[in-house]
């Protein structure tokens, strides 16, 4: 099964993905999924994105450049294989910074999905969501909620969680305290979930998940996961494969 198929993303969807440890991954799997699909493929971060990222999607549009940002964009998809990035500025010559989540509205319409990496993690397989976070537009239609089964059993500390004083506060794991699947499965369904527009479907997305160890893992965080209330897991092999290998629980 392809990936965006397990997420139930389809043509009119607005998806976005929260939380840490394979946002970006997720974003660049499904779009070209869905560009393969022959779907025009539209990626909005309303975060800060990698331009090695963006790239790999197609040509980058930002709210920078003179005109109008949709003509700009019609532009850029009528030349493109399928895919554009619009993002807010340069922030410096690898990143571009995100789009004000109010525009979003008014670009849906020009592709068949539009991708939001609607979050900040700096790498980190797992995070605390801050009260400012996510960036979430009010169109999205799903919201997907990433973490890394490595992150089980590891420290509370800065290494491992992006942070670690907001994820303490949030599930009762003190600072220097093992990660665990209760730990885990709340980060997402109270911390990255906690904010999803009225309307949109949740779902976690469990990765660097590896039949074996990391599966029986993963499989001990979804029964937390829906005992929380979140029924939609996936399980996946992103980002260590490419293509990613896909479970449903």
């Amino acid at each position: 099964m392809k990936l965006h198929e397990a997420l139930g993303i389809s043509s009119g969807s607005v998806a976005a993905f929260v939380g840490a440890g394979g946002k970006s991954g997720a974003i660049l799997a499904v779009a070209g999924e869905l560009k393969q699909a022959g779907m025009k493929v539209l990626a909005a971060p309303t975060t800060k994105m990698r331009l090695s990222e963006a790239d790999k999607i197609g040509p980058l549009v930002t709210s920078e450049h003179d005109g109008d940002l949709r003509a700009e964009i019609e532009r850029a998809l009528s030349g493109a294989p399928g895919g554009v990035v619009v993002g807010g500025g340069m922030l410096s010559k690898n990143r571009v910074s995100g789009l004000d989540p109010g525009l979003i509205s008014g670009l849906v319409s020009l592709a068949d999905v539009v991708l939001v990496e609607a979050d900040g993690s700096r790498r980190r397989p797992i995070k605390g969501t801050a009260e400012h976070e996510p960036v979430i537009p009010d169109e999205a239609t799903l919201v997907v909620a990433v973490g890394n089964v490595r992150a089980l059993g590891t420290p509370v500390d800065e290494e491992h969680v992006h942070r670690p004083e907001v994820f303490s506060n949030l599930t009762g794991i003190g600072p220097g305290q093992s990660i665990t699947a209760g730990a885990f499965a709340r980060a997402l369904a109270r911390g990255s979930l906690a904010r999803v527009p009225e309307g949109a479907q949740v779902a976690a997305l469990i990765t660097g998940v590896e039949p074996g160890r990391s599966m029986a893992d993963a499989s001990v965080v979804t029964r937390e996961l829906w005992r929380l209330g979140v029924k939609k897991v996936i399980l996946t092999s992103l980002p260590d494969e490419s293509p990613a290998r896909v479970w449903i629980p």
